[in-house]
């Protein structure tokens, strides 16, 4: 046992100890004279009086407004302090009894007052029993423990329960932290699971995977041939925009290279959204690694990602709720994975991503105009068909303006040829014979396919069941040549359906052209011979309408951008259809359906097919029968891309005015397409002076750096389940460089099927790449050109966890050896030397092992697992001889400074100083460097959750129609907010007035955007101090975590934040309320929040309590319940419980910086000290931390001094 007595010298010992003896002795003597006089006064006077004028109101059977006094006697035990606290307030007010009561005499009122006040001075002199402490490791302390202990990344922990909460927010109190039988058994699982993954056998080689992906467009001079599918709304890279490889790290030690699998069998796969089922055999390493796009739809300003020669363009990853019926769960837009079959099971993995900022130009908003085509210095390209060079005069920012053709005339029709290449004409007039008649090309009505009336005589009607099927003829094959398909139709339903077919889906041989979508998108899609894409052209959406006659016509020619789409005469879509043999003997034709699938909903008429390409001429004369219909398609914008010498740019192209970007002088190599084939006219570049708008936002748009994030999880059918791995890392410079990302692969989700599943999809991981989106504004995108991994990752062999167990003991295979590594790791667990006794007690649990058999490795670790179910490991005990206070010996109080401001164990240093005795001496100094350590975080982040109630914002669902800009990614953000806000003001020991109001918030881009100050930081997703400048902001009050979290989501609530204020920043706590309150009625909802408060305050066993609430949170009416000030403010005045008088928030807060800063220091006291304690604080220590905080006033209570003021009181140095 451990005492103050071992660090004394013999020669003041025994004075000390009669000194001592001596104060004890007449201090015990003061304490008996005092309870005789407490005992003699209560009977005499005090318990006559509640039983006359209180008992009756306040009895076990009636406890108005919760309070009950027939239990009170003279002990004053300290649960009953704070209710003879106030009974002594009530009576010296002359608040009780009430006025229709029967009322003591003043004599008697100042007996009891006076007896309290006696009672309460003995209560705050009397020392508490406090006979030492045992309190188990929170389950955040034991995680940090066994990563400290181990060197072991495995978060292990998800066995465990959740902590219970203790009565003032905190889960580390010992009142609380109970040991069950479950609770030791699942210690045991972990602590065998923990010991066999830090461990490896060191004579053994490892087996390391390791792959790299390359992104850019052609990379890939030998792509994959497979048509790759990867589920539903598959949306894979074009197999020759990336490469897969698996090379072999250079490493200082022999290992093993994985191989990954590329044989696959598989029974179920998919084509598009259809199941296919079937057994089908694979062997590429493409069907083992994918390079995926799949994530949300709909980006709104450019294109989320593009390939280009240097690798994969992106976008910032714009988040989606991913919730059902709310948004898509495919993911945030922009949204680039690895997906891969094959991963380590477990161990540390790395991977590195190369990447830079793209030289990027700024999009322009809608509405901005297009500069002069005449300005000065200004360069126009036309004739771009092909690409054009031009000079640049002078080096600086440029506007790019992109003007596109307009509609012209249409072309005069000529039907002088129509007749020519005619493979087959069908009028639907009546019958399905081709025209001229053609025995072996007349067709027949199938399903509900019917004939009526139309204004070209007759059509085929089909209700979405029918078709006209026209057997194939050799005379149908336009083998590689090109070839024309029209038609007349009246769609009543927009959806996906055939027009014309010879072919089917599923990458069938052949051609169709068909409605491939609910969106009114044209195309025509071709495949080859061997199943694979031969090209396909389609339209922008909306180019066809339901419930009106209109003309379409694919005309293909084979050549590059030759084939033409047109609805009603005019161009819609222009492409590449390739040079395959598209006849398959295997189909018939289909007219109104896919053969075997969609089949199309309204009237059809009028089709032909030429084995030749159309003129516009031509295509015009075919409309002349239905000339009233015609009318111009939609223009829909068109998706530009435009490349200025080796710099490529796109975006949907709205207006002419498309981009700003800084240009050099010199040559220019100018190219831009749009698709669909729509003409353009011209591109105008011109300077834009410094002085410009466009050059200022421009200016700020290229110094941003976007941030690389790395995800790590796995796909599921409707969108993937990923977690982050670190931070996301600012990628500032345009040239390449490596970002490294390492993790435990344990601690991410994991699809974990059985293995051989023979579902193509089942099992399949994905590591996410993304730019992280932070607050919208735009940003330059990212160049991603490789990825690669490597698992599992070590730097030496055996690794550092396998050393932190065995030392060098297992190269050694020596009894001796043994027993010394496995008293090293028993010191390092119970965070102290061994005492011989438990040296003994291992010694002999390894030695046993040992002669039953056990291999030298397992019977140390047979030891270790001793250690780490131990209590001294998973307790931390502070050992008393006596109820008397005692001081923490140096280890004791080593691991209690490191658990309160670590949250973890000591390190070396703090055990160093233990070890030589000088931890007490040097305390302020270890506060500091605590403080300063990367480790304070651990606190912070539980100290600030806990004091400040976070939880409740955790489970909050907001209401998303209300507040929108309130997303789970924004909520994740804001929850950081009040700690790290507490971080800054402790590290830089502010004063405790910022707590409540600040000139700065701490905020990353993300908060800062949330409370509209985006344009202040561009730290990304690093917390730093922003100046505000604003009244609703500053101090943790209104932080949005903490005004949404005290709401319900829908609206806010002053009653909970009365509530919170009261307990959590003030340390005036309600008492709880009464049993078997009421609930208000119905018709109360039309009130006014005053009017409702009012009602629930008049009903009985109310009042009191609320009146000590709702008075604090009326002012909080001024927030919203998404955390943000009201842009209409209500009346928020309020009179407080201290009878002060404020007019809303900002009022509130200068009160309590002001006028109340003494009770606001006391609380953060209060609460510091009850979360480094591990324990309910006496009545007694609660009284000095009022009387003794007026040390640090005169400094304006700064926060790091509050941290020294708790770690050097009696209640933290003694037991």
């Amino acid at each position: 046992m451990r005492t103050a007595f071992h660090t004394l010298t013999p020669s003041n010992r025994p004075r000390l100890f009669v000194a001592t003896c001596v104060l004890l002795f007449f201090t015990g003597l003061a304490r008996a004279d005092d309870t005789k006089s407490l005992d003699k006064g209560f009977e005499q006077n005090v318990k006559p009086f509640l039983n006359r004028y209180c008992v009756r109101c306040h009895n076990a059977d009636k406890q108005t407004s919760g309070v009950r006094v027939d239990q009170l006697d003279a002990a004053l035990p300290d649960r009953h302090l704070k209710l003879w606290e106030s009974i002594q307030k009530q009576i010296g007010d002359g608040a009780m009894p009430p006025e229709n009561a029967a009322r003591p005499t003043g004599d008697e009122r100042k007996r009891v007052a006076e007896w309290i006040g006696q009672g309460l001075g003995v209560a705050r002199s009397r020392p508490a029993p406090k006979n030492g402490l045992l309190r188990r490791l929170t389950v955040a302390q034991y995680r940090n423990t066994l990563r400290e202990l181990l060197l072991l990344e495995d978060d292990l922990t998800d066995l465990l329960p959740p902590d219970a909460v203790s009565r003032d927010g905190f889960v580390n109190n010992t009142e609380t932290l109970q040991l069950s039988p479950l609770l030791l058994e699942a210690y045991f699982d972990i602590a065998e699971k923990a010991l066999a993954r830090s461990t490896v056998d060191p004579k053994s080689k490892p087996t390391i995977q390791t792959f790299r992906v390359d992104l850019g467009a052609g990379i890939n001079g030998t792509p994959c041939p497979d048509q790759l599918i990867l589920g539903a709304n598959s949306h894979l890279l074009n197999n020759a925009d990336f490469v897969v490889t698996q090379p072999k790290p250079e490493k200082l030690f022999a290992f093993d290279p994985f191989v990954m699998r590329t044989k696959y069998r598989f029974i179920e796969g998919y084509q598009g959204n259809d199941t296919v089922r079937g057994w089908r055999d694979y062997d590429s390493i493409y069907h083992a690694v994918y390079a995926c796009m799949r994530g949300s739809d709909g980006y709104p300003k450019g294109r989320s990602y593009s390939t280009v020669p240097h690798g994969l363009l992106l976008r910032p990853a714009i988040p989606s709720a991913e919730l059902f019926g709310v948004e898509s769960t495919y993911g945030p837009r922009a949204n680039f994975k690895i997906a891969l079959r094959e991963l380590p099971d477990h161990g540390r993995f790395r991977v590195t991503v190369t990447a830079a900022k793209y030289d990027d130009g700024l999009l322009l908003d809608p509405g901005t105009p297009p500069q002069p085509d005449g300005g000065a210095g200004a360069v126009v390209c036309r004739d771009l068909k092909a690409t054009q060079t031009v000079t640049v005069p002078k080096a600086g920012v440029y506007q790019v303006d992109v003007h596109a053709t307009p509609r012209g005339d249409v072309p005069a029709p000529n039907s002088a040829r129509l007749a020519d290449g005619l493979i087959g004409a069908w009028p639907l007039d009546g019958t399905t014979a081709s025209n001229p008649e053609r025995k072996e090309l007349a067709g027949r009505l199938a399903g509900d396919a019917k004939f009526v009336k139309s204004p070209f005589g007759q059509a085929v009607s089909l209700e979405g069941n029918g078709s006209v099927v026209v057997p194939r003829h050799d005379s149908m094959n336009v083998k590689d040549g090109d070839f024309s398909v029209a038609a007349w139709i009246h769609p009543r339903q927009l959806r996906q359906a055939g027009i014309v077919c010879l072919g089917k889906y599923a990458w069938v041989h052949g051609w169709y052209l068909d409605v491939p979508d609910n969106a009114g998108t044209l195309r025509i899609e071709t495949v080859g011979p061997d199943g694979q894409p031969n090209g396909t052209v389609k339209s922008p959406p909306k180019t066809i309408r339901a419930n009106a006659w209109q003309h379409v016509a694919a005309v293909v020619r084979r050549g590059k951008n030759e084939t033409r789409l047109y609805v009603n005469g005019y161009l819609v879509a222009t492409g590449t259809v390739g040079p395959a043999n598209l006849d398959n003997p295997k189909v018939d034709l289909h007219l109104g359906r896919i053969q075997d699938a969609q089949q199309f909903k309204g009237e059809l008429d009028e089709v032909r097919i030429y084995r030749r390409a159309l003129d516009a001429a031509e295509i015009q004369a075919l409309m002349e029968p239905g000339r009233q219909f015609v009318k111009p398609p939609r223009e829909e914008p068109a998706e530009l891309t435009l490349t200025l010498g080796d710099r490529e740019f796109s975006g949907t192209l709205k207006q002419p005015a498309f981009l700003a970007v800084r240009l050099p002088a010199g040559p220019l190599p100018v190219t831009v397409r749009a698709a669909s084939g729509k003409p353009l006219d011209r591109v105008v570049l011109t300077p834009l002076p410094e002085t410009h708008e466009i050059t200022r936002r421009f200016g700020e748009f290229e110094k941003r750096a976007p941030r690389l994030g790395v995800h790590m999880g796995f796909r599921r059918d409707c969108g993937s389940t990923l977690a982050p791995v670190g931070s996301p890392q600012a990628v500032p410079g345009t040239g390449l460089s490596r970002f490294v990302y390492e993790g435990a692969i344990r601690n991410f989700p994991s699809p974990d099927v059985e293995k051989d599943n023979v579902n193509y999809l089942a099992g399949v991981r994905e590591i996410g790449v993304r730019s992280e989106y932070t607050d919208g504004r735009d940003m330059p995108r990212l160049l991603i050109r490789s990825v690669e991994f490597e698992g599992p990752y070590y730097e030496t062999w055996p690794p550092p966890s396998h050393r932190a167990v065995f030392g060098d003991a297992d190269t050694k295979n020596d009894p001796a050896a043994g027993r010394k590594a496995i008293l090293d790791f028993a010191t390092r667990a119970y965070r102290r030397p061994v005492t011989p006794r438990e040296e003994a007690t291992l010694a002999a649990v390894f030695d046993k092992s040992l002669a039953q058999g056990r291999s030298f490795p397992d019977a140390v670790k047979d030891a270790l697992l001793v250690v780490l179910t131990s209590p001294q490991f998973l307790f931390l005990t502070e050992t008393s001889r006596t109820p008397a206070p005692e001081p923490l010996d140096e280890y004791e109080l080593a691991s209690k400074l490191a658990y309160f401001l670590w949250n973890g164990p000591p390190d070396a240093t703090t055990l160093k100083l233990a070890a030589a005795g000088e931890l007490r001496k040097n305390l302020d100094a270890e506060v500091g460097r605590m403080v300063a350590d990367p480790r304070f975080s651990h606190f912070v982040n539980e100290f600030a959750a806990q004091w400040l109630a976070l939880d409740k914002f955790q489970v909050l669902e907001p209401d998303r129609s209300r507040f929108p800009k309130l997303t789970r990614d924004t909520r994740a953000q804001l929850k950081q907010e009040p700690a790290q806000f507490l971080q800054y003001l402790m590290r830089n020991n502010l004063p405790a007035r910022n707590l409540i109001a600040s000139d700065i918030v701490v905020a990353n881009e993300v908060v800062a955007g949330y409370y509209d100050l985006g344009n202040k930081t561009e730290s990304g997703f690093e917390f730093v101090p922003i100046r505000h400048d604003r009244g609703d902001l500053g101090g943790v009050l209104t932080q949005a975590a903490i005004m949404a979290g005290l709401s319900d989501g829908r609206e806010s609530n002053p009653v909970k934040r009365g509530a919170w204020l009261a307990r959590r920043i003030v340390a005036e706590p309600p008492d709880d309320p009464p049993p078997n309150v009421p609930a208000l009625k119905p018709e109360t909802r039309q009130l006014s929040l005053r009017e409702r408060l009012e009602r629930h305050r008049n009903q009985p066993g109310c009042a009191q309590c609320h009146a000590k609430i709702d008075p604090w949170g009326v002012p909080f009416e001024e927030f919203d319940a998404g955390g943000r000030i009201k842009t209409k403010l209500p009346d928020a005045r309020s009179t407080l419980p201290d009878k002060a008088n404020v007019a809303g928030v900002a009022d509130l807060k200068r009160h309590l910086a002001e006028d109340r800063i003494d009770q606001v220091a006391f609380s953060v006291l209060k609460h510091l000290a009850t979360y480094a304690t591990g324990r309910n604080l006496t009545y007694g220590e609660l009284e000095s931390l009022k009387r003794d905080e007026v040390k640090l006033k005169t400094a304006g209570y700064r926060m790091q001094d509050m941290i020294r003021f708790v770690v050097n009181s009696p209640m933290f140095l003694e037991k």
